[in-house]
């Protein structure tokens, strides 16, 4: 009966002992459920009465999550960093280049061309900066920024300097953090990006004692500044860390639309990177992409890690250092020379250093070295700068074919032909004209003022330039061979870039345009010359209201108006160049004159 109950369709009968197994496992099963039910809503009660706890409890998870985060990052460092050299010392290694960024992407609606900002990208240039004083050329370098309004802002975060915000341009934003409140806000930020949010006080009390003790401090901060200013950055998509001592031209006409999609990061250079070989990411102007592959990339340098960090990316070192031991090595420093009477200047971090060495290790970044800026120690001896308004773009150029103009490293790709050079007759060069024209910029499509020639060439690079930084994290191109100064097909110094794609350094040459006679750059930055300009304070030329046109010659004595009427009235010149600004220079050599009888003496 039992074995053919199943077979008719009728449950056998099933033993007592089998049924109270079962009972007891339901039992068992709806406690625990019971059990789960009443934890949650105690906790979820517990968390309502006390939010602190509740707070507590998501920083103790961020704070876990951030710390597995920084350490997979620093393992995947770690490996890259010998492949990458293996890599670039192997050369192209039997593989195909990848494609550099390319003129030939679709370009934007011509429509947009009309249009006062463009309708795709926008890149925010971050300054912060640290006194109750701003420098004496602080008004040139504002009224420089109107000139690239189309696709940049500037953001000036400072702590209640006396800035009049109502004479700034448009693209010109100042943020107060109000009084000690750089050094909080880096605190707060820093501890939170690095994980450590137990050490928040701390981190805020040495960045305020460190930045009102060492303003120039600041700098060694700059790779975190898209992380730490990352709640002022809605509506960009890409940011850059600059400096003040600089003026701009207009940047629109010097970034292209291929690098704004295709490239993680551009530098851009003054020729010094085929001159000395020089691949690091210059503190004026190194353009991220705000994404997910350039941020926290900093993380990977001992000095700004996570405390007890042992720096195993290309910045690490070993040990158990970290952004708190550094900071506080550097304050217990600080003390003793100051209960000894002595005076002490801590070594500073730059990102000429550290950071670019985790750049250029990292393969999966897409990053180029262009040569398109202008700087005081290979510049001309006088660099002319013309500020947007009245129709008027803004430029910064020199004159080519001038003693230190550059072009012997084919600086922002001069077009230094046997008719422009230093050693032709002055017959035959090309008139210098201060006021000719720049080309028109392309707007919406952003074709910028280069183009490539040939293909990309595998470079072979080392560790022997860039002597101010440590060799462990230089990165220098072999510059030994004759392509760095031969001349291309058509007897122009065509002038070469740099890449860093998948992994591999390349070189590639590229030509440029500029006006006949001239040399133009995206920025002027005056490092050395501003060491005079400290010194003559009020007596710099004043600056017009924005949106005036106006001209200016810099020299390393300081800088005065140029005249913006042609000679004779006429606004074309007829190529002799023939501008008014002898007057200027006049005044400038009379001024030089005061600076070397007593310029030595005058403080500040």
């Amino acid at each position: 009966g039992g074995r053919h109950a199943g077979l008719l369709g009728v449950e056998p009968a099933r033993p007592r002992r089998a049924l109270l197994s079962d009972t007891w496992l339901r039992v068992l099963v709806v406690g625990l459920g019971c059990a789960w039910l009443c934890t949650s809503l105690w906790l979820a009660w517990s968390l309502r009465r006390d939010p602190a706890g509740a707070a507590s409890l998501r920083r103790s998870h961020e704070m876990t999550e951030l710390s597995n985060e920084v350490l997979i990052l620093r393992r995947q460092l770690a490996s890259m960093v010998s492949d990458a050299d293996e890599a670039a010392a192997s050369g192209a290694g039997g593989t195909e280049p990848p494609p550099p960024p390319t003129d030939a992407l679709g370009h934007a609606d011509p429509a947009a061309d009309t249009a006062s900002r463009h309708p795709e990208f926008r890149l925010a240039m971050i300054v912060p900066w640290l006194g109750a004083e701003l420098p004496r050329w602080f008004d040139l370098f504002v009224a420089s920024c109107a000139g690239s309004a189309y696709l940049v802002d500037w953001l000036i975060f400072h702590e209640d300097a006396p800035i009049d915000v109502a004479a700034a341009p448009a693209n010109v934003r100042y943020i107060s953090l109000g009084p000690h409140g750089m050094g909080a806000h880096f605190g707060v930020q820093l501890a939170r990006l690095t994980g450590e949010p137990n050490q928040t006080h701390t981190l805020v009390r040495l960045l305020q004692h460190a930045f009102a003790t060492w303003p120039y401090a600041i700098v060694e901060y700059k790779p975190t500044y898209g992380d730490v200013f990352r709640d002022y950055l809605d509506g960009y998509t890409h940011w850059s860390y600059t400096d003040l001592d600089l003026v701009a031209g207009d940047l629109t006409a010097f970034v292209s639309r291929a690098e704004l999609v295709e490239l993680d990061i551009l530098t851009f250079t003054f020729g010094d990177a085929v001159t000395h070989g020089r691949l690091y990411l210059r503190g004026q102007f190194a353009m991220h992409r705000l994404s997910a592959a350039t941020s926290r990339l900093w993380l990977a340098c001992e000095f700004l890690s996570a405390s007890g960090g042992s720096g195993g990316g290309a910045g690490g070192g070993g040990g158990s250092g970290g952004l708190l031991h550094e900071l506080r090595i550097k304050h217990a420093r600080a003390t003793r020379a100051q209960q000894r009477g002595e005076a002490f200047r801590p070594h500073f971090n730059s990102a000429e250093g550290c950071y670019s060495r985790v750049v250029a290790t990292s393969p999966t970044l897409r990053v180029k070295y262009a040569n398109r800026m202008i700087a005081d120690f290979t510049s001309a001896p006088q660099v002319y700068v013309l500020l947007s308004g009245g129709g008027r773009r803004a430029a910064v150029r020199m004159c080519a074919g001038s003693e230190g103009d550059g072009t012997a490293g084919g600086l922002v790709g001069s077009p230094m032909r046997p008719t422009a050079s230093s050693s032709a007759p002055a017959s035959q060069r090309a008139a210098c004209d201060p006021f000719a024209p720049p080309p028109p910029p392309p707007r919406a499509s952003l074709l910028g003022n280069q183009r490539p020639v040939g293909a990309l060439i595998p470079l072979v690079t080392h560790t022997n330039c860039s002597e101010w930084v440590e060799p462990r994290y230089r990165v220098c191109a072999d510059v030994s061979g004759a392509w760095a100064s031969e001349l291309g097909a058509d007897g122009a110094a065509n002038g070469w870039n740099f890449f860093y794609l998948a992994g591999r350094w390349y070189r590639q040459r590229f030509t440029a345009s500029h006006p006949a006679g001239l040399i133009e750059g995206a920025l002027f930055h005056f490092q050395v010359w501003k060491r005079a300009y400290k010194r003559q304070g009020p007596q710099l030329a004043p600056i017009p209201p924005p949106g005036e046109s106006a001209a200016f010659v810099l020299t390393k004595e300081g800088y005065r108006p140029l005249a913006l009427r042609p000679a004779g009235g006429s606004s074309t010149g007829a190529g002799t160049g023939a501008y008014e600004y002898d007057e200027a220079l006049a005044s400038i050599d009379a001024r030089l004159k005061a600076i070397e009888r007593d310029g030595d003496h005058q403080p500040g």
